[in-house]
């Protein structure tokens, strides 16, 4: 994962937030017209989020680099962002200061300055995310324009506001509910980035820690630290967590985010493992009151690591690293699990900084757990599967972009994109399949469907991540910039 104080309040105020920033040249992508466009704003330098949309509002975590504050400085840390839905002027914003600590053994943590990776969840009124501190935060999604509400009340301090600065918390400043620091409750070790967004469940908020390897990537720092825990969203009171069930498992971190599925009437929380194993769990209960830590009960377990992919000879094949690259050998989980028709589709991966290696993708029954099929032809990747009209549209971390029959397992076309790809799962929306890559930013629409038919090619300022459709609005963030655009037929 990769990653001068102003001279008064007045000039602060005016430009960021008297109307959205405007931008001496648009970079909206050719291959959106100007006529689609209804707002962009600057972001940061390299954040990796997309937006999400709640009465009016639009949220997104970023890196702090565009920061404007009349006493917070960026400090490579992250900054959440709260934008009016229908202009994109900014409401609030929640600095959170870089964990120094990170850069300090055994930690291996934001080097990268990726600032929030995190899209959050929400229930009426509160946001819920995993900040780049390593703490989960409930946040109030008004801000602070309805006042300090929850029984944090210490914001100034936790931006980072020095004690001197002579500021009082305005309306244009984030509202801290509670947070649940990971690294100080749990003894958590985040490797690179707090990289995975909350699951809201009712009550119970279910958290991925990114815990992870140590500064020399050799051990797991603390594997006695859980990798996924349960909250409850009203408090933050730790009410469950994996059991220590991952530890000297993981090959590197886990940063995937937990999903919820029913199957034949049953809830199951999807969580893709650190060890490149798919579990799947039974939400605990709603009406849970003790106070004693439960362990999260498994209800099946899949390892999306072929045999061969472990096992060669009999002796176990090393897992590629930065600096011991290899093609062959095991990876973990990053993606997210995509469900359709009762089946959870995911593919194994590393970091891009492994390189290249060989990957697969599984189709597997949610209700018992077992194999149904998999694809081979599907290198690492980071994305998750994209599934529309019976077909699974996945690009991998070589550059190309896969339709494979969601029923069969069978590859359908294959598509070379020219460079890597992995800030971006691909994303249908209407009859168009959006996707992009990293280095040369390229953003690609393809028709859905099971010929290959490209639409067009552009070139983006910053490499593009997932695209979202909200309210009939397609967002597309890239690392710099957010458009809001109105989706073409």
């Amino acid at each position: 994962m990769r990653c001068c104080q102003l001279i008064s309040l007045a000039i602060w105020i005016l430009p960021v937030f008297c109307g959205a920033q405007p931008l001496s040249r648009s970079a909206l992508p050719d291959a959106f017209s100007p006529d689609q466009l209804i707002w962009e704003r600057k972001l940061g330098t390299h954040q990796y989020s997309f937006p999400s949309v709640r009465n009016g509002y639009v949220y997104i975590g970023v890196d702090d680099r565009g920061l404007e504050h009349p006493v917070v400085r960026p400090t490579g840390g992250g900054l959440v962002m709260c934008l009016k839905e229908a202009t994109g002027d900014l409401v609030w914003q929640l600095a959170v200061p870089r964990y120094m600590e990170g850069v300090v053994a055994p930690f291996h943590f934001n080097h990268w300055k990726c600032g929030i990776s995190s899209t959050p969840a929400f229930d009426e009124t509160s946001l819920f995310i995993v900040g780049s501190r390593g703490d989960v935060m409930c946040l109030d999604q008004l801000g602070q324009t309805n006042g300090n509400d929850g029984p944090f009340q210490a914001e100034a301090q936790y931006m980072g506001i020095p004690e001197g600065a002579n500021y009082t918390l305005t309306s244009r400043d984030g509202d801290i509910i509670w947070t649940y620091n990971l690294i100080k409750e749990l003894g958590v070790v985040p490797h690179d980035v707090c990289g995975s967004s909350p699951l809201l469940h009712g009550n119970h908020l279910y958290v991925c820690t990114s815990n992870g390897q140590d500064d020399k990537h050799e051990t797991i720092a603390n594997p006695e630290a859980p990798s996924l825990i349960v909250l409850d969203k009203n408090t933050g009171k730790l009410l469950a967590t994996d059991g220590g069930l991952f530890g000297e498992r993981l090959y590197h971190g886990n940063w995937s985010s937990p999903a919820l599925a029913t199957f034949k009437g049953r809830d199951t929380i999807l969580f893709s493992g650190g060890d490149g194993i798919m579990y799947a769990f039974e939400p605990i209960a709603g009406n849970s009151t003790s106070d004693s830590v439960q362990d999260l009960k498994i209800i099946w377990q899949y390892d999306c690591n072929p045999a061969d992919y472990r096992m060669k000879d009999g002796v176990p094949i090393p897992y590629s690293k930065w600096n011991r690259k290899r093609t062959d050998g095991p990876s973990e989980l990053i993606a997210s699990p995509a469900v359709y028709k009762n089946r959870v589709y995911v593919a194994i991966g590393q970091s891009p900084v492994h390189g290249k290696g060989r990957g697969v993708l599984s189709c597997i029954d949610g209700v018992s757990g077992q194999k149904i099929w998999e694809n081979r032809d599907v290198n690492r990747t980071l994305a998750t599967v994209e599934i529309h009209d019976g077909l699974c549209y996945v690009p991998d971390i070589t550059g190309r972009l896969h339709c494979i029959d969601a029923e069969t397992g069978e590859s359908v076309w294959t598509y070379d994109l020219d460079d890597l790809a992995w800030s971006c799962s691909a994303k249908v929306i209407g009859d168009r399949v959006y996707v992009g890559t990293v280095n040369k930013r390229w953003f690609y629409v393809f028709k859905t469907g099971r010929e290959t038919k490209l639409l067009h090619r552009s070139k983006l300022s910053g490499a593009a991540i997932t695209p979202t459709v909200q309210n009939g609005v397609l967002y597309l963030a890239t690392q710099k910039n957010l458009f809001a655009l109105r989706p073409s037929h």
